[in-house]
């Protein structure tokens, strides 16, 4: 999914002759604190709310003594370079830009948050199983070997170096929602299992846990 396919249109393109209550406004229209700043359709940068409340209402973004963000993406980028932005920037809005630097569109935070909900399945069943193995060992065809020796498939992995203890976390989600056999498969081959989202008798150890709790303090 491209920048382009997820940016919307509609949201206001401020000029540097906007006021700081113009600008102000707008932003409470569209519930956002970013909007672009544009110069004969070309993007000149991002204005914040922060910025603006410093301002008088009557000054002018010409009038901005610190000078506008240059937080934007192409529309041809992938969409999780958005995601990216937004997370490093605290950013609740992206112009998007095509090749002549125009702004065609934007990206506000809710529709990044469904993209990114849709591009991950969260909508669609299945158990969710998170690994821990060492970097040396990780191999995704192992990983997909070992699911689908159960019937099974992997419908989604995501993967990132554990720098505290030196290990690869996996999570991937399954396409059941049952997995205890799987689970152990996994444990067969030295994965370790850290955590488990599904319908299975394991139900992460929490319910066993908690009965053996509860037949402790009876005593």
């Amino acid at each position: 999914m491209l920048a382009k396919d997820i940016a919307i249109q509609g949201f206001p393109m401020l000029r540097l002759e906007d006021t700081a209550a113009f600008v102000l406004k707008c932003m409470e229209d569209f519930e956002v604190q970013h909007l672009p700043v544009v110069k004969d359709e070309y993007f000149i940068g991002l204005v914040s709310k922060e910025v603006i409340l410093d301002m008088e209402a009557k000054q002018t973004i010409a009038q901005l003594i610190d000078p506008l963000l240059r937080f934007c993406i192409t529309g041809s980028a992938h969409f999780l370079t958005a995601l990216h932005l937004f997370s490093k920037h605290q950013l609740t809005l992206l112009p998007v830009l095509n090749d002549q630097q125009e702004c065609v569109g934007v990206i506000p935070q809710k529709n990044l948050n469904d993209q990114l909900a849709q591009f991950l399945g969260l909508d669609q069943p299945g158990a969710i199983v998170v690994l821990s193995i060492s970097p040396l060992q990780y191999s995704l065809a192992e990983m997909s070997r070992l699911v689908e020796t159960n019937n099974a498939q992997i419908v989604q992995l995501n993967s990132f170096f554990d720098e505290t203890n030196g290990s690869m976390v996996i999570t991937i989600k399954l396409n059941r929602e049952e997995a205890s056999a799987i689970i152990a498969t996994f444990q067969r081959y030295d994965y370790q299992v850290l955590h488990y989202f599904g319908n299975s008798p394991l139900n992460n150890d929490i319910e066993d846990h908690y009965h053996h709790l509860m037949n402790y303090l009876d005593v």
